[in-house]
This record gives C-alpha cells, structure tokens and sequence, in this order.
C-alpha cells in the first residue's frame, strides 16, 4: 500500500510538472524606420496549447526584469528598444481580419504591473512593454502585429497604420513572444483522472 501511494505522488507531480507552455512565436530583429511593422501569423487552440495565451514584448526593458531573465526562446534581451504598441487581429496576414485587441504600455490588462517583472522598467521607472492576455480565446488563426509607440495600428488587419512611429532615444530593437500555457488546475485534474484510471485497471487485474 505504501509503495502504491507513493507511486500515485510522484506519478501525478510529474504529471503536473510536465504541463508546458507552447510558444508560438519567439522572435526578435531590428526596425528599419519608425513606421516599420511586424506581424505574425499563427494558430492557436485553447483545448491542446492552453487555455491561458500571453503576448509580451521585451524590446523596451528588455528580459533581465521578466522572470527567469529571458524570452521564451531562451535569450536575454537587452533593454533599451523603442516604446512598442501591439494588437491582434483575427485571421490571416492579407486577411483583412478585424482587430482583436490592443495594447500600449499594458494598460487594461489582468496582468498589468507597475514597473514589475516583464513590464519594462527602464529610463527612470518608465513601464512600456506591452502585454496581452486572453483565457479561452477562440481557436482559429490570428496575426499579431507590432510597430513603434505613434504608428497606430488599425481596426482591420490590412487596413492603414497612422505613420506616425517614433523611436525616441531609444534604438530600433523589438522583442516578442507569444505563448500558450495550459490552466493548472486543469493539469492537475488531468493527472487525478489518469492516476484514477490506472487504479481502477489495477483492481481489475487483482479481481
């Protein structure tokens, strides 16, 4: 009994453990003027990626303030980017798609903190990177555009930026990650029902 039960602890912490975050894009480079735009194209499914999609840029206070000090790809992006703005759009780059959610200095965001970890403290506790957050977003294809503070995104995906971008100071660098992490309780009943199972075939085979 006691090597049972301490079979089930260990199986369902790795289990737990082992929900990991799906990145869909880890991308970084160099505007070549202010009004310049990024965009990237991607699927998402909340039922396989997880529920709980992220997007965060690093180009202003870089990741040596985000946790672990690095993107999702595992680089050290150092501070000093200009003042990013993002916004995502459903469907594809050329779709036309309208305009999911926007985002500046992370304001509105159930994530937002003042010059905390990822928001980009930099310049005198100036907080400019830009955070999205969605939990359950529908799953399709979505393009996520990026483009300097001034150079404002449109209502729909191939409609017309402002062209009004500015770097500021600050150079042309741009960071970005989008990532999709399963809910942990979620995980975590996931393993209770697998545990569950595997306890019930035991039975069966003593039976």
């Amino acid at each position: 009994m006691k090597r049972a039960v301490v079979f089930s602890i260990l199986a369902l912490s790795t289990m737990v453990g082992s929900a990991s975050a799906a990145i869909l894009a880890s991308d970084m480079g160099v505007f070549g003027d202010a009004n310049a735009v990024y965009e990237k194209q991607f699927t998402y499914n909340p039922a396989t990626m997880g529920a709980i999609l992220t997007i965060q840029t690093y180009g202003f206070g870089g990741s040596s303030n985000a946790p672990g000090g690095k993107n999702a790809a595992g680089q050290v992006i150092a501070a000093g980017g200009f003042d990013p703005v993002i916004a995502l759009y459903s469907g594809g780059i050329n779709g036309g798609g309208s305009q999911v959610a926007f985002n500046d200095d992370q304001n509105g965001t159930p994530t937002f903190t003042a010059c905390g970890a990822g928001s980009g403290a930099l310049a005198g506790g100036l907080c400019r990177d830009s955070r999205l957050v969605f939990n359950n977003l529908a799953a399709g294809t979505y393009s996520l555009v990026l483009t300097a503070i001034g150079n404002a995104p449109p209502a729909l995906e191939n409609g017309s930026y402002s062209n009004g971008g500015t770097f500021g100071v600050f150079n042309a660098n741009y960071a970005v990650d989008v990532v999709a992490i399963p809910e942990p309780m979620t995980s975590m009943l996931l393993g209770i029902g697998l545990l569950g199972l595997a306890g019930l075939t035991r039975v069966r085979r003593r039976s």
